[in-house]
Formats: C-alpha cells, sequence, structure tokens
C-alpha cells in the first residue's frame, strides 16, 4: 500500500529548507540540518524530495526567481525616467513598494538567489543584478552626453557601489525577519544610496 504523504510535514520541510539554504546557501547545506529543523528524519525527506538539488528548486522555484527579476528591472527602468531619485522610494514609488514587499514577503528566498544560489541554476542572479544596476548607470549617463562612462574611475567605482549595494540587501533580509523592520532598513539604505548617486552621476 502506497504511503500517504501529509502536507503538513512537506510545508514544515520547505520552510526549514529555505531557512538553511538562506543561512549556508546551497553548496553548504545539509539535509540533516533541514530534517532537524523540520522535526523529521532525514530518510523521511527522501519521501518528499528526491534530492537535495529537488528540494532547492521546490523553495526557489524559476517563477519566484523570474518575479524577483522582473519586479527589480521595473524598479531600475523607473529610475531611468524619473530626475529626482531620493523621492523614489517606496513612499514615492510604486515599482519601489512592490520590488520591497516581494522581497518581505520571499525574505528568504531573496537572500538564496543573493548570496546562496551557488552550483545551482540561479548562480547568475546576484551578477545579473549588478549588471542591471550598472545599464541604468550608462543609460543614464548617456542621456546627459553622448559619452557614457566618462572615466574609468567612474566605471569602477559604480561597479563596486552596485556589487556592495547588492550585499547590503542580502545583509538587511539576513538580519531582519519582521516585514515592518525590513521596510524601514530599505527605507534608510534607499535614503543614502538614492542620494548619494544622484549627487555621484548627475553633472
Amino acid at each position: 500500500m502506497p504511503q500517504r504523504l501529509k502536507s503538513e510535514v512537506r510545508e514544515r520541510i520547505l520552510l526549514a529548507a529555505a531557512d538553511v539554504f538562506a543561512e549556508h546557501g546551497y553548496k553548504d547545506a545539509k539535509l540533516a540540518e533541514v530534517a532537524g529543523r523540520s522535526g523529521t528524519a532525514t530518510s523521511n525527506i527522501y519521501k518528499y524530495f528526491e534530492n537535495k538539488e529537488v528540494l532547492f528548486e521546490a523553495v526557489v522555484s524559476p517563477r519566484l526567481a523570474a518575479t524577483f527579476l522582473k519586479l527589480l528591472r521595473t524598479r531600475i527602468r523607473e529610475l531611468g525616467r524619473i530626475d529626482h531619485w531620493p523621492g523614489a522610494d517606496a513612499k514615492g514609488s510604486e515599482s519601489a513598494n512592490a520590488f520591497l514587499n516581494f522581497c518581505a514577503d520571499n525574505r528568504a528566498v531573496v537572500l538564496i538567489l543573493l548570496r546562496g544560489s551557488k552550483a545551482t541554476r540561479f548562480a547568475h542572479v546576484r551578477s545579473l543584478v549588478v549588471n542591471e544596476m550598472e545599464r541604468l548607470t550608462d543609460d543614464f549617463l548617456r542621456h546627459q552626453s553622448d559619452t557614457p562612462y566618462p572615466d574609468a574611475q567612474l566605471q569602477f567605482l559604480t561597479h563596486k557601489l552596485f556589487d556592495r549595494t547588492v550585499e547590503t540587501i542580502a545583509d538587511i533580509l539576513a538580519e531582519y525577519e519582521d516585514p515592518a523592520d525590513i521596510r524601514h532598513a530599505f527605507a534608510l539604505f534607499w535614503r543614502y544610496q538614492l542620494a548619494g548617486l544622484e549627487a555621484l552621476l548627475k553633472r
């Protein structure tokens, strides 16, 4: 007689796996730790998920990854259309608010995409996020003059700034679980970042 799988046990495994993947990344995550946190045996996980990769993709689905990137691109493109960046925070921008809500509601998934997806199909997401931000800078400068990236130093600095922007977003999501805390931390970070970028890039 086939064994009946319990949806409640499956959900506990998924929640525990999300936390473990977020904390350790896919490569270093151990199913034994997932089992311990979900209150089941490691052998029982294999009744629900064939292996660690299948479990990972149940936590971080292509649909969620695609939604994250779509919201990010919408947010970045909006910045390319407006003149006053400091006002484009979650209070003054629908796209910023949508992006922030997704990050708060899917904290572990976004953290995994930005910091814990090495050796998975989503390993490129972090660099893609940085590239999208660099494209915004390039487009912004091109609209100001015929020569984007007027010097190598600005290109170097913006790449470093955007790489650290991604790391700061990951740090916020790693530090805070409550959506209100996440929103407040993002608001403080955007207040600093948007004003600084505007001052750096505008001539």
